[in-house]
């Protein structure tokens, strides 16, 4: 997910429906609901949709799941 995030870091200029499509590798037409729905950050130029990069770089940063180092079937069992 990191190269992810980089990709769109390193992006500049608004992007296009297609461009984001592609890198996150969904439709097209899955990127308007998501855009409608505000599911994805968006801007609407002239009635074009566009993209932010950074925006969406931020918002993949809240989407990445967090680790937990100690997942409970890792806990060492307390002795009575």
């Amino acid at each position: 997910m990191m190269r992810l995030i980089e990709l769109f870091e390193t992006r500049t200029g608004a992007m296009k429906v297609g461009e984001v499509a592609k890198v996150l590798g969904v439709s097209p037409q899955q990127i308007y609901k998501m855009a409608a729905s505000g599911t994805i950050p968006s801007l609407r130029i002239s009635g074009a949709i566009r993209f932010d990069p950074g925006e969406i770089a931020d918002w993949l940063k809240k989407k990445r799941p967090t680790v937990n180092p100690l997942r409970s079937a890792d806990k060492p069992s307390v002795a009575a």
